[in-house]
């Protein structure tokens, strides 16, 4: 059975407005950072060329004790039930992975709880494309903290079965709770069409066609922090967190969705704190949709 992509868009956000305040009144300001990146629409279809993705599968709210490490097959998700069965999507049928467009996870835990989310490649056949995020090289993902990688070129990040398909995800320091959301390629079923999902054969005694169904999917979150000191800086790499306030939210809320025609989990949660000095304050907001 045959399966497509409709409706994909990514969008990512990052906006804040830097202000020096001299003698408690309001000095010069200017939009830092002013980082705005989307694709939807004709931009993205179903597919497994540029822009495009066929495959879409994700699980909300997965608990790791403190100590223990959860290890993910990310070419067919052997073993994870998610509803429909072992290795199934949201509808029901084989995942199969063969690259990676997009992936997110999201340490569900409030920001300031000890447990850390350290993500990395299996011992075997790790997945090389997911980085080493761990409390050692000070990349974990603490409460709220949020790792992305999108590929939307042809090749995605690749995914080889019995070579580097693995990711370890592992609970550093206390129980965590984590969410993964996952849109990806599989060439089979697929025709030379780029924006239709089919699969046809003809010879000279007859021919055939199939498609079925459709999913969508869209993930989006949304955080917003303020700060006020006589200095500030910030850095930001594939993972991020904050820890000033931030709020990442599932398909519920009405800042971010994560929906299938089929099912939809929800799981939401939000820390907020600010702080302010007389010399110079800064405010962003984050906001991505897939």
């Amino acid at each position: 059975m045959t399966r497509e992509m409709n409706s994909i868009s990514v969008s990512f956000r990052v906006n804040g407005t830097l202000r020096n305040v001299l003698n408690d009144t309001t000095g010069p300001s200017i939009n830092h950072p002013a980082f705005a990146f989307s694709k939807s629409g004709t931009a993205l279809s179903n597919g497994i060329g540029d822009n495009q993705a066929n495959r879409a599968w994700q699980s909300q709210n997965r608990a790791i004790l403190s100590g223990n490490t959860e290890t993910l097959d990310l070419y067919d998700l052997a073993g994870v039930d998610i509803g429909a069965g072992s290795g199934l999507d949201g509808l029901g049928q084989a995942v199969v992975f063969e690259e990676i467009v997009f992936v997110a996870i999201v340490n569900e835990n409030d920001a300031g709880d000890l447990g850390a989310l350290e993500i990395a490649p299996a011992a075997v056949q790790g997945w090389a494309p997911i980085g080493t995020h761990s409390v050692a090289v000070g990349g974990a993902l603490y409460g709220q903290g949020v790792l992305i990688k999108l590929q939307l070129d042809e090749r995605g990040f690749d995914v080889e079965d019995g070579v580097s398909h693995r990711v370890a995800l592992t609970a550093n320091g206390g129980n965590v709770t984590y969410s993964i959301y996952i849109l990806g390629r599989h060439d089979d079923d697929e025709s030379s069409s780029s924006s239709s999902f089919s699969s046809s054969s003809s010879s000279s005694s007859g021919s055939s066609s199939s498609s079925s169904s459709s999913s969508s999917s869209s993930v989006s979150s949304s955080s917003s922090s303020s700060v006020s000191s006589s200095s500030s800086s910030s850095g930001t790499s594939s993972s991020s967190s904050s820890s000033s306030s931030s709020s990442w939210s599932s398909p519920s809320s009405s800042s971010s969705s994560v929906s299938s025609s089929s099912s939809s989990d929800t799981s939401s949660s939000s820390v907020t704190s600010s702080s302010s000095s007389s010399s110079d304050e800064s405010s962003s907001s984050w906001s991505s949709v897939l």
